[in-house]
């Protein structure tokens, strides 16, 4: 049996109030424009490989930061076959007695819904999660996002095999794999899709946007939140947001009329790129208090060994993007 490590890149609507998303958006969220995918072999190494672009049929221009992403534009689709070709295409290539895998649990959503959408009668078998099994064995507390894997397990990166390439990712995919101490467990982590809705601009706006993580955690918005029974400003400790993952933080605050209020906050990238923070507080007991203080003390500690060991802070934008928590529409 052949493992085929799959990745995809897809696009996106240049506004959500455009008419083409009007029409298709509760059923086609995101359109794919490329398939690519390495075949490994029952030894764990790489013995074929095929990248096949898609020429999107709804959202025909190609957001921008797509393009900067992937390096994929008009030009480079215009002769690009349409999905349902190129789902043959790759139902070909696959061949008989093999696997499917991915790296994280968006893929396999975003090809159910295209799938769907398009009518596409192709039978492939369930796609497992490589990332789930990687963050098992080495027990992470978050699952690492595929750069962050590369750098555990001593896989490099090529200049000439850039990021967010759907050949190129699912080849690197494929390296993290054999690196893996029994990769066939994999078949133990089949995903299943999730479906994509549809939401209303002004629920998908909830909270606030701006530029970069350092930007928002400086502004008002996360300085002085407000208290969620008087609606008052509230004071936030001065040592500012504990961090849990590289989307959730966490920090005290104190109402002048409530007393303390623990102050819960999440971090996503939009579509547009902009990160999106939105915030919950209730009422913090003596155990919130404690939790957060103990939290903070193993966070100085995690930062000042990341600083000797990297000679850097951390870059709180990057790992957002490579956070495990999905910017994807999904119905929970």
């Amino acid at each position: 049996m052949n493992y085929i490590v799959v990745d995809l890149e897809w696009n996106q609507p240049l506004s959500f109030d455009t008419h083409v998303y009007r029409q298709v958006g509760d059923r086609l969220i995101f359109e794919m424009i490329q398939i690519g995918a390495v075949k490994v072999g029952e030894n764990f190494e790489v013995i074929d490989s095929i990248s096949i672009p898609i020429r999107p049929t709804h959202y025909v221009k190609i957001h921008p930061r797509i393009r900067k992403l992937t390096h994929l534009g008009a030009a480079e689709l215009a002769d690009a076959p349409q999905f349902l070709e190129a789902m043959d295409q790759f139902a070909a290539w696959c061949g008989e007695n093999y696997t499917l895998l991915t790296w994280g649990c968006d893929d396999v959503s975003v090809l159910k819904q295209n799938m769907d959408f398009f009518g596409c009668q192709v039978q492939l078998p369930p796609l497992c999660d490589i990332q789930r099994l990687f963050s098992d064995v080495h027990k992470c507390r978050e699952r690492k996002g595929l750069k962050a894997a590369m750098e555990m397990v001593g896989v490099e990166a090529d200049e000439a095999l850039y990021f967010h390439n759907a050949l190129h990712d699912a080849y690197y995919t494929a390296l993290v794999f054999a690196k893996l101490p029994d990769p066939a467990a994999v078949l133990n982590y089949p995903q299943k899709p999730r479906p994509l809705i549809h939401t209303d601009k002004k629920e998908r706006r909830k909270g606030q946007a701006f530029a970069t993580v350092a930007e928002a955690f400086a502004s008002e918005f996360a300085r002085e939140p407000r208290c969620p029974v008087c609606s008052k400003k509230a004071r936030l400790e001065e040592e500012g947001y504990v961090r849990q993952t590289a989307d959730k933080f966490i920090s005290l605050a104190r109402c002048p009329q409530h007393s303390h209020l623990l102050v819960k906050v999440r971090l996503r990238r939009t579509p547009e790129g902009e990160v999106l923070m939105s915030m919950n507080l209730t009422k913090a007991n003596p155990s919130n208090r404690a939790y957060v203080h103990t939290k903070r003390t193993q966070q100085q500690q995690r930062d000042a060994e990341y600083l000797a060991e990297h000679g850097h802070p951390r870059d709180l934008d990057a790992e957002l993007d490579m956070a495990d928590r999905s910017s994807m529409p999904f119905d929970e």
